[in-house]
């Protein structure tokens, strides 16, 4: 069976089981390349699915790597192909799973990038935008994804309970999540004065009445720059110090994941940071006198 056809059942069937859209698209683009791949570089015609070896896809991968994909990038390709096999073999399209043959690929893992309760709070103070300022104000002390902020909507601001109702969170998984006093105020400011009253998105600019991540991102990168921190700071960043600043504080590592909305645990160990000054102190108490 041509792969360009088994790729299209693929897709439906991942609709069909409400993978992430996000997931689906992901998916989708990296098989619709490697069918790209083989059917100009390998068979100079269509690929069909009897015809594809182990190295086929390992020359697929070589590829990649000689495009310039980080690690990370063809680790993910790696992903998709191994659910793509996956797949073929439930379905009886194939006895014989090549992705599972592929290795692993190393990636280095990198520092990741946070602020400071002081960093945090030098950084909201140089923001001049109002949406933007209660934007970020909101990850800083909510801990939501930029795709569940950017989708939030009026209704799921509630100030009687103080809550913030996330629905259909990463997963499609809804939670919700308490405010504290400063950001109810934070939020009821901007509800009350600058909003725009005629989008139903809690976060609207007076434009378009809705914020982007990319909108959003651009903006924190130019904050980031004014306030002298690192200009490579996202949403993401302010994510990740919400969950930073919350590990300082003794906040247990099982409530942190439901603040989160991560599936288990292993996710949420990653914000387990120890700075060098804590380093330096911890090894500094050690005496064997």
């Amino acid at each position: 069976m041509a792969l360009s056809r088994l790729i299209r059942i693929f897709v439906e069937f991942l609709d069909d089981k409400d993978s992430s859209p996000h997931t689906i698209r992901n998916y989708k683009g990296t098989l619709d390349d490697f069918t790209r791949y083989l059917e100009e570089e390998i068979f100079n015609g269509i690929a069909i699915l009897d015809n594809i070896t182990i190295d086929h896809l390992q020359e697929y991968m070589s590829y990649r790597k000689k495009k310039g994909n980080s690690g990370k990038t063809r680790s993910n390709v790696l992903v998709a192909l191994r659910s793509f096999w996956n797949f073929l073999v439930k379905r009886g399209y194939t006895q014989n799973n090549l992705a599972s043959q592929l290795d692993n690929i190393h990636i280095q893992k990198k520092e990741r990038l946070y602020l400071t309760i002081d960093e945090m709070k030098d950084f909201l103070s140089v923001i001049d935008k109002p949406v933007i300022f209660a934007a970020c104000s909101t990850i800083c002390f909510t801990g939501l994804r930029v795709s569940e902020l950017c989708n939030l909507k009026l209704n799921d601001v509630n100030f009687d309970r103080n809550e913030i109702n996330v629905v259909c969170g990463k997963g499609k998984k809804d939670r919700v999540i308490p405010m504290n006093n400063e950001i109810s105020q934070i939020l009821i400011n901007y509800k009350n004065h600058y909003r725009n009253k005629e989008s139903d998105n809690f976060f609207s600019t007076a434009n378009s009445g809705k914020i982007t991540h990319q909108y959003l991102n651009e903006c924190i990168h130019t904050y980031a720059k004014k306030a002298g921190l690192n200009p490579k700071l996202s949403a993401h960043c302010l994510r990740h110090s919400f969950a930073s600043a919350l590990i300082v504080k003794n906040c247990p590592i099982s409530v942190l994941q439901r603040l989160l909305g991560h599936a288990d645990l292993k996710s949420s160990s990653i914000y387990l940071h120890t700075e060098q000054s804590q380093l330096v102190k911890s090894v500094n108490t050690l005496s064997l006198k």
